[in-house]
């Protein structure tokens, strides 16, 4: 297929214009604005391209109507030369330099410094006030709530372009502070747009399904972003993950696999599922289709959701549990081994390891339900994942999987969820005090795990920290709140003496 070539915006005008006078008869501007514009785009045969041609660059021949750029840097260079400093360096800079350095570079103090500031802005807010709110004017007006950085950076060069090199970046920064936009993760937007990914955040775990899939709909009608552009920009700047069309929550493997799914739309044997979910690591995959009630097992080879059956789902621990009760409260393990492997395509030695764990007790070759399971109390000097700060509070300590970043849990002792406050059969939420406005992490831990208690809801905090996969990370433990850190050069092995 050939590639379509899109008119440059002097033809795209010729073209609609010529149709404007042939079909509609119109012979000067005030014809013009009697026309439905839409129509008229349509009547040219723009209709599929008509966001694709790009009038930016004709909007050039009003640069010198506004000379912003000229302007504010006639102001600056007006300056003595310790002003004009000050202005580049902090005062209009996205990286203001400290007033102690600036005072040290000119040999004054640091409040002299401050006070050279102040009147330097006022200086230039007398001089230059106009011109920059006339700017920010055309900029809002000419952006919207978001734009694309690259829509973003042809508009500001068309206000500020004519300003010489040297106060080009200052010039920048006074416009857009003035017009409140701000660079975000692959959009520009103005606070109208922060403040709605910050709803976005808020609301978007309010309305998600089982899954963590999150009703894309629904989020932006709750919003008030049925209308607002740059929508993938604003869904990822909110923490939100696209996956096979929809948005999740998190990234996380059980997401995955229900998106993978619900979009096929039948069941699926597991190799297909790992597939669609573009899992690369397949080996927990079985134990989640088992144990996960979200999902269900339809033949010996495929699975779906639970909901595509009236049948309902019992996993490996509760179909242990459910043998158990029928048999008057005791089964034989050999009779379990031989059945439920088979019933769930797991191995026998997956089964007895649930049967070893603190929710069942075995005597010989029989069976039965601990109701009230409880763990003995394990000191934290002999967790292997356990180091201390300086002051004796007790750090939890992992190295970062790639997992992790995809939202999955850690397995933690037995004596940091005990030190946290959580028994068997319990879970807790501790909010992070650092990094400070992510998720809560949770803190869960199963009688019937035998892989021992959990902390999960780790990703949005590790993102944060920009902690990478391979590196330590070490999570201050408190039941009121938890430090994330990536620096462990003050941490010891054994508790100090305090």
């Amino acid at each position: 297929m050939a590639p379509i070539t899109l008119p440059t915006y002097q033809e795209a005008l010729d073209r609609l214009l010529g149709c404007a006078v042939l079909i509609h008869g119109a012979e000067n501007l005030a014809d013009l604005s009697e026309l439905d514009f839409r129509a008229l785009v349509e009547e040219s045969g723009f209709a599929e391209l008509a966001r694709y041609i790009n009038f930016i660059e004709a909007a050039g021949v009003l640069r010198t109507e506004i000379q912003m750029g000229s302007e504010f840097a006639r102001v600056m260079e007006s300056l003595d030369p310790r002003r004009q400093a000050i202005a580049r360096r902090r005062t209009y800079s996205w990286n203001p330099a400290k007033l102690a350095a600036l005072g040290n570079d000119f040999g004054v103090s640091r409040e002299r410094a401050r006070q050279l500031e102040v009147r330097l802005r006022q200086t230039v807010e007398t001089e230059c006030a106009d011109v920059v709110e006339e700017a920010g004017r055309w900029l809002k007006s000419a952006v919207g709530i978001a734009a694309s950085p690259s829509k973003f950076r042809r508009v500001l060069d068309l206000l500020i372009g004519d300003a010489p090199e040297p106060w080009l970046p200052a010039a920048e920064v006074a416009v857009m502070r003035e017009s409140g936009y701000e660079y975000l993760d692959g959009v520009v937007g103005n606070e109208a747009f922060r403040e709605q990914v910050q709803e976005a955040r808020k609301r978007a775990p309010g309305l998600t399904n089982v899954a963590g899939v999150v009703d894309e709909e629904a989020l932006r009608e709750a919003i008030g972003a049925q209308a607002t552009p740059e929508w993938e920009a604003l869904a990822r700047n909110a923490g939100l993950v696209r996956f096979m069309g929809r948005l999740m929550i998190r990234d996380t493997r059980r997401a995955r696999v229900f998106l993978a799914l619900d979009v096929e739309g039948e069941p699926c044997r597991r190799d297909v599922i790992a597939e669609k979910a573009q899992l690369k690591d397949t080996s927990s995959l079985s134990s989640l289709l088992s144990s996960d009630p979200l999902f269900v097992r339809f033949t010996k080879d495929k699975w779906g959701l639970s909901h595509w059956t009236d049948e309902p789902y019992v996993g490996v621990v509760e179909a242990l549990v459910k043998r158990i009760e029928q048999g008057d409260g005791t089964a034989r393990i050999d009779e379990l081994i031989a059945e439920i492997p088979k019933r769930f395509d797991v191995l026998p030695a997956t089964v007895r390891n649930y049967l070893s764990t603190r929710k069942f007790a075995i005597e010989g070759n029989v069976v039965r339900i601990v109701h009230e399971p409880v763990a003995p109390r394990q000191p934290l000097s002999d967790a292997r994942d356990v180091v201390w700060a300086p002051d004796g509070t007790p750090v939890l300590c992992f190295m970062v999987g790639e997992h992790h970043l995809r939202g999955n849990s850690q397995k933690v002792s037995g004596a940091v969820a005990q030190y946290l406050g959580v028994g068997l059969d319990q879970s807790v939420k501790i909010p992070f005090a650092q990094p400070s406005g992510v998720d809560d992490a949770s803190v869960i831990w199963r009688s019937y795990d035998p892989n021992g208690p959990e902390v999960g809801r780790l990703r949005e905090a590790l993102i944060e920290c920009r902690a990478e996969p391979g590196s330590d990370v070490y999570v201050v433990l408190s039941r009121d709140s938890l430090r994330m850190l990536t620096d462990g050069s003050d941490m010891r092995e054994e508790k100090p003496r305090v």
